[in-house]
């Protein structure tokens, strides 16, 4: 997620931004002993991995997409909708072309060369990468789905950002989040998003494809608007701070009936038609509590910047397009050595960390013509001469 400048100024926007997607990090690297299908699957799972990654997974994209939301607003500031819109398409658009055409193709290859589809080399393998799309054919965006739903959201939901920045939509939000505050009215927040698991999921295909994903799309579009309602408020962050504890009582309560409910320890676990909008409610609310303890607690004690505090957000990019490829490679190697399924979680993890962390800092980060392709802000002139000298 592109970080605006002006959200230097946020120490708990920085902080949730940074640990959502060291989240995301962490799970991918556990996928392949989840016991769930990714990319590549170990015939051995860990159970209490799993169940963990379930219960992340739960709200860690929601947190993501509520923190974009409100990087959103603060990146728009004052600018005109045209160099706001440009903006976008040199940090969104250009970073998703590029890591579709040199990121993703390493980890499709690694699966079709761990399925059994393709034997040879990566260069022998090259000329098909961009053949047909995924998962029948080659091409794909892979982890980097995030970077098109935000694109284009940010698209469709521009006029609202845009009214919520002028004087009339301020007064109005000013007056809805102090009343909503007051009353306790943001626990009705959920209920759009119910509405989307019953109403939408049902009918759409392609998850994570954007198109026909009509669930995923009203799903996380509400999430962004939710992120720059809440972070647009003080009266909202105040009453989150107040309520951190009863949102996360609330949030552990929804989960156990979740779990207990509807899922009981299936690997994959299926909804009765007569229980889908039981289903729908307690997910939605679960989600939202989580949301709401997570960014309570945050705003009540993430409030200090230590020094790693800015370096550390602006890698966030760039560690999000990269993780994934060094996961899979890592991935790879530990089964094919046969490496034990916890032991294996724990070397993907450090491995990725580490070698997401060495192409970071030896091949993006010091180069101006790299930086942009990683949804970074060219250097400073004087810092290109240094880097060149």
């Amino acid at each position: 997620m592109p970080a605006a400048s002006a959200s230097d100024r946020r120490a708990d926007l920085d902080w949730l931004r940074v640990s959502a997607f060291a989240l995301l990090i962490v799970y991918h690297a556990g996928m392949a002993w989840s016991g769930w299908s990714w990319h590549l699957t170990s015939p051995d799972s860990i159970d209490w991995l799993r169940e963990g990654m379930r219960f992340l997974n739960r709200w860690r994209m929601p947190l993501i997409f509520l923190v974009s939301g409100a990087a959103i607003m603060l990146a728009l500031g004052q600018r005109s909708p045209g160099a706001f819109a440009l903006d976008r398409v040199r940090r969104l658009l250009v970073p998703l072309v590029f890591g579709m055409i040199v990121l993703a193709p390493p980890q499709v290859y690694l699966e079709r060369l761990y399925s059994g589809r393709f034997t040879g080399t990566y260069l022998q393998w090259l000329p098909q990468a961009f053949i047909g799309t995924y998962p029948a054919g080659n091409l794909s965006w892979h982890h980097l789905w995030f970077l098109a739903y935000v694109l284009v959201l940010t698209a469709v939901l521009l006029p609202v950002f845009l009214w919520v920045r002028g004087p009339s939509g301020r007064t109005t939000l000013d007056r809805a989040a102090a009343m909503t505050a007051r009353a306790g009215l943001h626990w009705l927040m959920p209920l759009p998003l119910a509405a989307c698991i019953l109403w939408l999921a049902p009918i759409s295909r392609n998850p994570n494809g954007l198109v026909g994903d009509w669930y995923g799309l009203a799903y996380y579009g509400i999430l962004l608007l939710y992120g720059a309602f809440l972070f647009g408020s003080r009266d909202l962050l105040a009453a989150l701070n107040r309520q951190r504890f009863l949102s996360l009582g609330i949030g552990i309560a929804a989960y156990a009936s979740l779990y207990v409910l509807f899922i009981d320890g299936a690997v994959r676990p299926t909804i009765a038609p007569a229980d889908r909008a039981a289903h729908a409610m307690v997910s939605a609310v679960n989600t939202m509590a989580w949301l709401f303890a997570i960014v309570g607690f945050a705003n009540r004690h993430l409030t200090r910047r230590p020094a790693f505090l800015g370096e550390a957000t602006e890698a966030v990019y760039p560690f999000y397009m990269l993780h994934q490829t060094v996961t899979v490679i890592a991935v790879y190697w530990l089964l094919e050595l046969g490496v034990t399924p916890a032991a294996g979680f724990i070397l993907a993890v450090v491995a990725t960390f580490l070698g997401t962390s060495i192409l970071y800092l030896v091949v993006v980060r010091p180069w101006w013509f790299v930086r942009p392709l990683f949804g970074l802000r060219p250097l400073p002139l004087a810092n290109r001469a240094r880097a060149a000298g």
